[in-house]
Formats: structure tokens, sequence, C-alpha cells
């Protein structure tokens, strides 16, 4: 901690910071893909997050759409409420922005107004995380996975899958691979493109954050790619799944075949927000999520 200068002086988030971050989002109970090291150093405009501590907690400063600073915490240990008192005068006086902290956490948000009167609060359903027990993604047990189970079966008899471990040997393979599947599905999707920088920034510090992924290959070709990262010592971040779309049942492959590979303290998976898309949110539902990791805006 001693290197992390007390708020409102930051320092820019650096590698050596994950395990202190990871430490203090597991202590507050905290799942959120936007407060993983992974996202934070990864998908960003035009500058990675900064990091600063008010006592025990941690304060992240992140870039807007429009530029300017979104405040992420105070999460951690210690006292909270004078940490957010601290944080909003700060927020207010010298960055000259709204008494407001955006897009909480569902445990932060609840911890705060349990100390705090707020004026209002405001969920953000779109923007909600998936949570599944990898567990059940893995084992695709029960009736409620049959439809699955029957997708698996299918590229299992029709095909003869191989499911690859990612190696950091193999990066430029890995990018490649990624660049074959963006010049045929990206139509200049402002979206994909922003991903595909991101995945640049990110792989590079996939093994060094304790992550871990696959490539599925039918007949020398890659016909799926993802990984996963933690977050929180039970929570792992799914932030990439690319398959072929014209491999029916290849997403759902990929998906199971990711969850056989990590590790048992990979209890829970965040596979992110659907972000209001009818068709994502579909998807993501049928997979029956065990809850959603909640984002909340407070205003005081």
């Amino acid at each position: 901690m001693s290197n992390i200068p007390e708020f409102p002086q930051q320092t820019e988030l650096k590698l050596e910071h994950n395990d202190i971050i990871r430490a203090a989002i597991t202590a507050q109970g905290i799942r959120s893909a936007e407060y993983s090291y992974y996202y934070l150093t990864s998908w960003y405009y035009n500058r990675p997050a900064l990091l600063s501590r008010i006592g025990d907690r941690y304060v992240l400063d992140v870039e807007g759409k429009q530029g300017g600073h979104i405040f992420l915490g105070p999460f951690g240990t210690g006292p909270l409420k004078p940490a957010v008192e601290k944080l909003l005068d700060h927020a207010e006086k010298d960055f000259g922005e709204e008494r407001v902290l955006h897009f909480l956490p569902g445990s932060l948000a609840e911890a705060i107004m349990a100390e705090m009167p707020i004026k209002k609060s405001e969920e953000h359903r779109d923007y909600f995380d998936y949570l599944y027990l990898r567990e059940e993604l893995s084992d695709l047990s029960g009736g409620k996975f049959q439809k699955r189970r029957n997708q698996l079966n299918k590229i299992q008899r029709e095909n003869q899958a191989e499911i690859v471990p990612l190696r950091e040997e193999d990066i430029e393979q890995i990018y490649f691979c990624f660049d074959r599947w963006y010049e045929k599905y990206g139509d200049g999707d402002p979206f994909l493109e922003m991903e595909k920088q991101s995945i640049r920034r990110a792989l590079p510090n996939l093994w060094k954050l304790g992550g871990a992924g696959i490539r599925v290959r039918i007949a020398d070709n890659m016909c799926g790619i993802s990984w996963a990262v933690p977050i929180s010592d039970d929570t792992w971040l799914v932030p990439v799944e690319k398959a072929a779309r014209d491999v029916k049942g290849m997403y759902q492959y990929v998906n199971w075949a990711l969850a056989n590979s990590l590790p048992p303290s990979a209890k829970i998976l965040n596979r992110e927000a659907d972000l209001g898309i009818e068709g994502l949110r579909t998807a993501k539902e049928r997979y029956n999520p065990m809850g959603f990791e909640k984002k909340i805006t407070l205003w005081f």
C-alpha cells in the first residue's frame, strides 16, 4: 500500500497492484467486471485507470465516454463513510464532478446506503453482470441444460473437436486467429474494433494474472477461442468468447470447454452484461444464471 498515494493524488495502475485490488474487492464482496485489473487496463478510450487510496480503501479513476473522471469505490476494508465523504468532496471541489458514485456493484452500494443518506439511486439493468456457477456450466446436468447437452453431443458426434489450452508462447498465433475472425465477422462494428484493441492490450497479461484459456479446433481450423481471468478469490471473468458462426452450437461448445478447463477456485463465472441487446439477453438467460452483479448509481 505504501506506493499508492492518498486521494486525490493518483498513480497509474500497474500489474503489481493486481493482488492488492483483488484482495480488496474480495473483502468487499465485489464480482464486477469493471473492477477487474483486466478491464481497467484494457477497456479504455484514451487512458487506463488511475489508482489511489483513502485509508485502507481504494479508489479507481476511469475515463468516461466524454472524458472526465468516473470514480469506482471506495472499496476494501476500513471505515466506509469517511472515505465516501472524502471522495465526494474532492470529486466536487478538485475535479468539478457531481456528488455521485456511478455504477457501484450491488454489495458496495448497499453498504454505503446502510451508512449514509442519499438523494436518489438508479439501477442499470442493461449493465448487470451475469453470474453463473462454473460447476453447472461444466457439468450441464439436469433438465434445464438438456438442450445444451444435445448441442454438445451433436458437435462431438459429427466433428473431431480438439480442445487446446492457450499458451503464452503461442500469442502471435492467437492474434492471427482473432484477426481472421474479425475479418470474417467484424462488419465495421465500432464496438468490435474497440474489443479488438482491448484484446491486443490484455492478452500479454493473461498468464501473469493467473488466467487460462482454450482454443477449439476441428480439422486444424480454429473454430472457437475463449479465456477467463480471476476477479476475486472465487469469481473469474470471461471477457472473450469467439466461435465460428457457421458451425452450429460452437459457441455453446466453447463455453463448456472453457468451464471445464478452469481450476476449482473458479467457483463463479462473470459472463458480463447484455447491454440491453435482446438476443444477447435471451442467450445469457438460457444458461440459467445464479444471479447478477448489479450496477447502481447513487446521488448525494
